[in-house]
């Protein structure tokens, strides 16, 4: 046991805590701590700063912190040494692993990039020094160096880094809030509060993010970094986006599929009396679990935060971009004397609202002149809001506010995004999520647009991968029941190398503008019965062609088999590549990296069937020209089937 130990426990109940029994927790005093005492504790604890980004050691790291990953390990070797292609298991962990270690390095190069190109506001910033008592002295330390213990004292305009417990108080100590979407209080007195007591409630504490509006105050350091509330609260609000929740629940589908397939697919081996091959089973595993799937929808978020910033329009969170993406109603709050200026925005499925620093008469009336509905910012404007929303619980409409006033900051937080402009005070642009160059309503439709294309393209990429994994589970399914075992170096080179490489580029494709004109709620969740249709579509095209194939060349004959499984091994691949072409925003033509994958998937399967060292490894045979013009064209079948539902 160390000697700060005691400063491990950041989460004790503070306010219910009177004065003595805080400082002597802390092992402090009212005098605050000793210059060496608070050295010692600095190092022990580190600098006041929030973590920036994960070290490269720590990413370089993750996939041997990975228990799945000695799991694949053990899996593979003993495969292996009874015989079967456990090398192959291996080799796509690495394939997969390096693959993450790559996205994840390129996302901390985005977020770099991100923060180098994002506006930078014309207000002053918080000040970077602070009045602590050390020694018996007041001394002007900078923020980095505050630890658990010190004693602050504060003066108007203040904006402590790190929560305080206070220890004394003036009769005008008025601390604003606003930022942390309170209200401004006014503590008289320094007294215990009840446990339950709400946060921005505790009249005895001054939070980070908090601003000190007038008076001076003396209080003693109970959280610093990343432990105050304030980023807690943003920890619990920003944890994950709509579309990594939604692609956490498609993972979830994935995995209780596979789980299915092999309890029936030992069901029907167990009545034929066989043993079902184990190789195959972990193929059908690795090939269709979604592999880097939510790396890839961070880094494809970032991007878009990155372009926007190149116009000079902010996004703090990729959160952000989600709800953009679902926006429905867009609400500025305007003076009684606005000119407005702004598009229509009906064709892509989003009204305009208004809410009016007048009455409701008035508001009314300005709304009936302008054609929008508008109503008094003075009339319960937050239950507007709430009814805009819609039963959150079921609802999937975003409201987005448009605020220039510190008093608009609840309706900022209440809002999915609270947006403003660069001209407004920073406590208004710390409640935002999407801050714009200034006060023009035309910059909206680029950040809205930028929204759509990231929602689009992740949901095009995961529509492909889902019925890839479906796809490979019933013909898995349907192999089984049949008698037969397909390959299990089949199933790898398809799910866990052939999708990804089509359905990669996808994610990279440039903004298309027509997505602004499209109705809103093909951008409000991906699981929708829509896309539910196009995936069932999708695999049964796939595995329609597929048995046609097969059967068509087989017929029943015991030495056609092979040639009927490698033609139907070449129509199973080609159909994720005409999915990946009847799917994507580009022409095949002008978008490179999609045509590099496509070449490289055909050089591989001709090399696979054509190869006789390549066909042993795969179990094929060479193949005619008439057999591979049969298998290719048959697999155009999915492509056909996309091409229909976009003219539906």
């Amino acid at each position: 046991m160390t000697k700060f130990d005691f400063l491990s426990d950041t989460q004790k109940s503070w306010h219910h805590m009177d004065v003595d029994q805080v400082l002597t927790s802390l092992e402090s005093s009212i005098e605050g701590l000793s210059y060496v005492n608070a050295r010692q504790r600095l190092r022990h604890l580190g600098a006041n700063k929030l973590p920036r980004s994960r070290p490269i050691s720590k990413i370089l790291l993750q996939p041997l912190l990975d228990p799945l990953t000695y799991l694949l390990l053990g899996s593979a070797t003993y495969l292996q040494w009874n015989g079967a292609e456990g090398w192959a298991l291996i080799l796509v962990g690495v394939l997969h692993g390096s693959i993450g270690i790559g996205i994840s390095l390129w996302s901390m190069k985005t977020k770099e990039k991100v923060s180098r190109d994002r506006p930078q506001r014309r207000q002053y910033e918080t000040s970077n020094s602070v009045i602590v008592l050390r020694d018996h002295e007041e001394m002007e330390l900078p923020l980095r160096d505050l630890v658990l213990g010190d004693v602050l004292i504060l003066k108007a305009g203040d904006r402590p880094n790190v929560d305080l417990r206070l220890l004394e108080v003036s009769e005008d100590l008025l601390v604003n809030q606003t930022n942390l979407g309170g209200e401004a209080i006014c503590p008289k007195q320094v007294l215990a509060f009840e446990e339950n007591t709400p946060a921005l409630e505790r009249g005895n504490m001054i939070y980070a993010g908090t601003e000190i509006s007038s008076g001076t105050a003396k209080g003693v350091v109970i959280a610093t970094g990343r432990f105050t509330y304030e980023q807690i609260s943003l920890i619990k609000e920003r944890s994950f986006s709509a579309i990594h929740a939604e692609l956490r629940q498609l993972r979830q589908v994935w995995l209780c599929l596979l789980g299915l397939v092999t309890v029936i697919a030992i069901a029907f081996a167990w009545q034929r009396g066989i043993i079902i091959n184990a190789m195959t089973a972990a193929a059908l595993i690795v090939s269709t679990y979604p592999q880097n799937l939510l790396r890839m929808a961070t880094q494809v978020q970032l991007l878009g935060m990155r372009d926007l910033a190149r116009q000079r329009i902010w996004a703090r969170f990729p959160s952000v971009l989600d709800a953009l993406a679902r926006v429905t109603t867009i609400v500025p709050i305007l003076e009684s004397d606005v000119i407005l200026s702004f598009g229509n925005l009906h064709q892509a499925g989003i009204e305009w609202r208004g809410l009016l620093r007048t009455s409701e008469e008035d508001a009314q009336a300005f709304g009936e002149v302008i054609g929008v509905e508008t109503h008094s910012y003075f009339d319960a404007p937050q239950e507007r809001i709430r009814q805009w929303q819609g039963d959150r619980p079921k609802s999937v409409d975003a409201v987005a506010v448009i605020g220039n006033d510190i008093e608009d900051i609840p309706l900022l937080r209440l809002a999915d995004v609270g947006i403003c402009d660069r001209t407004c005070r920073k406590e208004l642009q710390d409640s935002s999520g999407l801050i714009l160059p200034k006060e023009e309503f035309h910059y909206l439709p680029i950040a809205i647009l930028e929204g759509r294309a990231i929602f689009d393209r992740l949901q095009r990429t995961a529509l492909i991968n889902a019925s890839s994994a479906f796809t490979l589970a019933v013909l898995t399914l349907m192999d089984t029941a049949a008698g037969f075992s397909i390959p299990p170096l089949q199933l790898i080179w398809v799910g866990a190398i052939a999708t990804p490489i089509v359905s990669f580029p996808l994610v990279l494709e440039p903004t298309h503008e027509s997505l602004l004109f499209q109705p809103a709620r093909r951008f409000q969740t991906m699981l929708r019965p829509s896309n539910y249709l196009r995936i069932l579509l999708a695999v049964t095209a796939t595995i329609t062609a597929i048995s046609l194939v097969f059967w068509l060349k087989y017929q029943g004959q015991a030495a056609m088999f092979s040639q009927a499984r490698s033609m139907a091994f070449i129509t199973l691949v080609f159909s994720q590549v005409f999915h990946a072409c009847a799917i994507a925003r580009q022409g095949v033509l002008r978008n490179l990296p999609l045509l590099l994958g496509i070449s490289f998937i055909t050089v591989c399967q001709v090399m696979f069937i054509q190869i006789p060292w390549f066909g042993e490894i795969m179990s094929t045979v060479p193949l005619n020209g008439v057999e591979w013009t049969i298998a290719v064209l048959s697999a155009t079948a999915v492509f056909w089937v996309q091409e229909l539902i976009k003219t539906s």
